[in-house]
């Protein structure tokens, strides 16, 4: 194999360009493009010598192209017939491949590349639309007119696909008159970034490594914590609300002194308002008694000094009762000692 890489069917302007350049420097061009044909005697000492060449050439073209490629040229016994071959097969028109070139050119950023990788593959296109349209052989003052316009396009187009981080050393280039050569203008970009290399050593992370590593240390974090889940939680049988038993629910024992209920649709009476008023409550006087207690406490403005009266003298007739429980201050007190806090 005489070139660096092998036919693929993609390639076949760079490994034409590349195989003509060294078919020539091994004095066997003339092989492949017609212009030393077969000779008519191939037994005479011409001949023979033509016959060796040929199939050198051939053993050098098999071996340059793919397996797949190969296969389909390796009965043909002619060097020149293989190079027509391939030229038909894979060579594309001009226009098509120029639209290409150049929307390669004008689509190509440096993103996550170096400037270095950014410029070679930049360059790889501009000389291979120069191949496809070469310009004009002239002898004129204007060729240079036209080389310059030329050189600086490229200059324009180079620059235009760096990061945003060049923008600084960009700004300066465009300000230079005459613009520099597309090679200085390298030179400049590549001072620039190892200047920014030495300056700044620790290495740069773009967006999606960070978020790979935060997602790794999120992880890390909180693996083999044992937090409840959901369906951990207990569950009332009564009510079927997660986060405590029955045996635990104040709605069916009733709700411990000074508990604060929630405001909402989910705030639920106490145990003593579901259960409903069939249920007289604990107290230590008799239930007719507390009636006529509320009765008399109902605010009526024009009975209000009577009404008092009547209460302090039904507090007084019923103070030798016997208190029962500790949830009450003193004989004859009817109020619990925790609605005295």
């Amino acid at each position: 194999m005489i070139v660096s890489k092998q036919l693929n069917g993609e390639n076949y302007n760079t490994w034409r360009r590349a195989m003509m350049m060294a078919l020539s420097a091994k004095n066997k061009l003339s092989f492949v493009d017609g212009t030393l044909p077969r000779p008519s005697n191939l037994y005479d000492a011409q001949g023979l010598a033509w016959t060796r060449c040929n199939n050198m050439v051939l053993s050098w073209l098999l071996n340059s192209v793919s397996t797949e490629i190969a296969n389909s040229i390796i009965y043909i016994d002619d060097a020149s017939e293989i190079w027509k071959d391939l030229q038909d097969r894979f060579s594309q028109h001009n226009g098509p491949r120029i639209f290409q070139l150049k929307k390669s050119i004008a689509s190509l950023c440096q993103e996550n590349n170096s400037v270095s990788t950014y410029f070679t593959t930049m360059k790889g296109l501009w000389d291979e639309l120069a191949n496809h349209q070469p310009l004009p052989a002239c002898t004129c003052g204007a060729l240079k007119t036209v080389m310059s316009y030329h050189h600086q396009q490229h200059v324009y187009q180079f620059l235009m696909g760096l990061n945003e981080s060049y923008s600084p050393v960009r700004g300066q280039i465009l300000l230079m008159d005459p613009l520099p050569s597309i090679n200085k203008v390298f030179s400049l970009i590549i001072q620039d970034e190892r200047q920014r290399m030495i300056s700044s050593p620790s290495p740069s992370f773009n967006q999606n490594t960070i978020a790979l590593f935060t997602k790794a240390i999120s992880s890390s974090r909180f693996a083999g914590s044992k937090f409840p889940t959901r369906k951990d939680r207990p569950t009332c049988s009564h009510y079927g609300i997660s986060g405590h038993t029955v045996d635990k629910c104040y709605r069916v024992h009733g709700f411990p002194p000074g508990y604060k209920f929630t405001k909402g649709k989910n705030a639920f009476p106490s145990a003593q308002q579901v259960s409903g008023v069939s249920e007289s409550p604990q107290l230590p006087i008799t239930y007719e008694q507390c009636q006529q207690l509320l009765k008399m406490l109902k605010p009526e403005v024009t009975e209000h000094d009577s009404s008092i009266n009547q209460v302090s003298s039904f507090v007084s007739k019923d103070s030798e009762l016997t208190m029962q429980g500790e949830g009450y201050t003193s004989a004859g007190d009817c109020v619990p000692k925790t609605h005295l806090y």
